[in-house]
């Protein structure tokens, strides 16, 4: 029994010394003002990453995500979390190209007023989705990444009945570009 748990503390040992933990994120904000409106539109997120790397080219990674929107009395607020894992698949210097694999659960909590009465909308959400990008390393501890919208396949429920909408499926190329910074230690 010995000889087994020396094997296991070994191996563990063995992955954790060519392991490399990172961390990640973005933050953004946002304020517009309009001519015909008397009323603000503010945006903001926050979005913190962190990420283990079991070899050169396979990591597993956690990223959260909040963020909100508010325009006079309309008001929503939406926080996600997506496991995910990410394999590296060319390398050239200090560029590198990955696919990125997410489970994502989003939750949204809206609150707008129609005709002064205010309604509250709550909606969550399930998909998958294939991420492409690429990372340029700028020192050993620091990288530049952009990861491209990619293929999703979303499922959502909103369960308030006067939202209209029951469920929802669908499969969606996105073209966003998502820029951030990487500090591995």
């Amino acid at each position: 029994m010995k000889k087994i748990l020396f094997a296991i503390a070994a191996l563990a040992s063995c992955m954790t010394a060519s392991a490399q933990f990172w961390v990640a994120g973005s933050v953004g904000f946002s304020n517009s003002s309009y001519y015909n409106d008397d009323n603000s539109r503010t945006n903001w997120n926050f979005s913190p990453a962190v990420g283990y790397a079991l070899d050169d080219a396979l990591e597993v990674g956690l990223s959260l995500g909040v963020s909100g929107y508010s325009h006079g009395d309309d008001k929503t607020f939406n926080f996600s979390i997506a496991p995910f894992l990410r394999y590296t698949f060319l390398t050239d210097g200090d560029f590198s190209m990955y696919l990125q694999g997410n489970l994502n659960l989003d939750h949204e909590n809206d609150k707008y007023v129609i005709a002064g009465d205010e309604i509250e909308n709550k909606t969550t959400s399930y998909g998958i989705a294939i991420r492409p990008g690429i990372k340029y390393t700028l020192t050993d501890q620091f990288a530049i990444v952009a990861t491209l919208g990619g293929f999703y396949f979303d499922h959502t429920k909103e369960p308030d009945p006067s939202a209209g909408l029951k469920n929802s499926f669908g499969l969606n190329i996105n073209t966003g570009l998502d820029f951030g910074l990487v500090y591995s230690f």
